[in-house]
This record gives C-alpha cells, sequence and structure tokens, in this order.
C-alpha cells in the first residue's frame, strides 16, 4: 500500500494538480485546510472527492464549513479573515461548505492517528518541531475524550506508534520516546523557506518526504484576474514565491 500524504493545500490546484500527475499512489489522505488564502477552493474540493481522497478537517475548513473566526496565527489570520470573507464564501456553494463542515476530525488506522493539529486540540494546536520535548509530549498525550467530536467517536487513549500532523506548514519528522509525529509540509503554501509544493509517500512502513516545483504562476495569475488588492495580493505572492511568511 503506497499512500500519497498531503496537507494544507489552500486552493492551490497548480500545486496538488502537479503533485497529482506525478505520482503513483493506492490512497490520498489529506490532513486538512484544502480552503482559504488560494483562489481554487471550489476546484481543489473537486478533484479531492473525484480521486476519492481520504480528508480530515482543517481549522480553514471548519471556518467556512461553521462561519466562524480560524483563530490561525497572528502573522496569517489578518489575511485569512480577508480572504475568507471575499472570496472564498463566494466562490465556494452551499454544497461545498456543508461538505466541509461534514469532514472528520480525524482518523484512526494500524496504531497511526492522522489529525490536522494534534491530538489534544485536533483543530487549533501548532505542533512545530522546535517547542521543545515537553510540551510536544503534553499535545500528543492529552487525547480529547471530553467531547464528541465525529458521529459520536472519540479518539482512543493507546498510544500510537505515528502520529501524522499538519497545520504548521513545516516538513518535519521526529520521535517522542516511542511514538513518531510527521508532517509532510504544506503542498499549497509552504513556509519554511522553500516554496516547491511538500508532501510524503508511505509505502511499506517507510516515509519518504518530498518537494517538487508546480507552475506558481498560474495561481498569481488567478489571484491579478480575481483583483486582489493589496496588501492582501503582495503578501501572498510573496509568500508563494518565497515559501516565508512576509513583513508587514
Amino acid at each position: 500500500m503506497k499512500t500519497l500524504l498531503i496537507s494544507d493545500i489552500h486552493g492551490n490546484l497548480p500545486a496538488l494538480q502537479t503533485v497529482l500527475d506525478n505520482e503513483v499512489y493506492d490512497e490520498i489522505i489529506v490532513l486538512g485546510d484544502i480552503v482559504d488564502y488560494g483562489p481554487f477552493p471550489g476546484e481543489v474540493l473537486d478533484v479531492l472527492r473525484s480521486i476519492g481522497a481520504r480528508i480530515i478537517r482543517g481549522n480553514h475548513d471548519h471556518a467556512v464549513g461553521y462561519g466562524v473566526d480560524c483563530k490561525c496565527g497572528e502573522a496569517t489570520h489578518w489575511v485569512s479573515v480577508w480572504f475568507r470573507e471575499n472570496i472564498t464564501n463566494k466562490l465556494l456553494s452551499n454544497n461545498d461548505k456543508e461538505y466541509l463542515a461534514r469532514l472528520p476530525l480525524f482518523i484512526e488506522r494500524d496504531n497511526a492517528l492522522f489529525v490536522h493539529g494534534s491530538p489534544s486540540n485536533p483543530l487549533y494546536d501548532y505542533l512545530y518541531p522546535w517547542i521543545g520535548y515537553k510540551e510536544i509530549t503534553e499535545k500528543i498525550s492529552r487525547i480529547v475524550t471530553s467531547r464528541k467530536y465525529v458521529f459520536g467517536k472519540t479518539i482512543d487513549k493507546h498510544r500510537y506508534k505515528r502520529i501524522y500532523v499538519g497545520h504548521t506548514h513545516v516538513q518535519f519528522m521526529l520521535t517522542i520516546d516511542s511514538t513518531q509525529v510527521i508532517n509532510p509540509g504544506s503542498i499549497g503554501q509552504p513556509r519554511d523557506g522553500d516554496p516547491r509544493a511538500a508532501y510524503a509517500v508511505v509505502e511499506n512502513d517507510t516515509v519518504i518526504f518530498k518537494r517538487i516545483k508546480y507552475p506558481v504562476e498560474k495561481i498569481i495569475r488567478r489571484y491579478e484576474e480575481l483583483k486582489i488588492p493589496d496588501p492582501y495580493y503582495s503578501f501572498l505572492k510573496q509568500l508563494l514565491l518565497t515559501g516565508r511568511l512576509p513583513h508587514r
């Protein structure tokens, strides 16, 4: 079984399509954040549904699906709010928004947990590799049991061999005691200094990180067609071209 593991597409159809065109896989798992920031949210949804991808709900998907705040980091929150209200919500149908709202918050399989943020806070936790052993241990050990998140289910309390996360837009793998924490990075909006689409392939219990160049000019051209004003246009363009968060 070869699994294509992707996260944080953020409406970037050219990046998604490039990865799909260059990989052979048996299944695809998406660790959330299909929409926001990018100008092709509906097209990305259509592609993922057409190939039978298993999709987890991210905080931006949740925000669009339920009409609430995304609670993302301060550096991008202002862009996110404007883009969601003025672009994403107008490009998606009501059926699309209902679909996002129904997405599960986690997938459990073969002693592995797939989640957007962390086991203790599936939507909003940031698991950066540099936050320290103690904080990461707390975030992966405190499993959500106080709320029924998905169809009456809660996350099991047993310790996982692997926990796959997204949300940070940073590609990494580290081991905390006996648990591997793996982030494939962001396909649509990397923020680790490498603007190429980031993803991972899992085959025969081996995780392989990958990067691939995609036609970023197509998404920038679409921003221009939609007449995205500054400072939003300049911020998003620079982020896509550099793979780093611009300074305001």
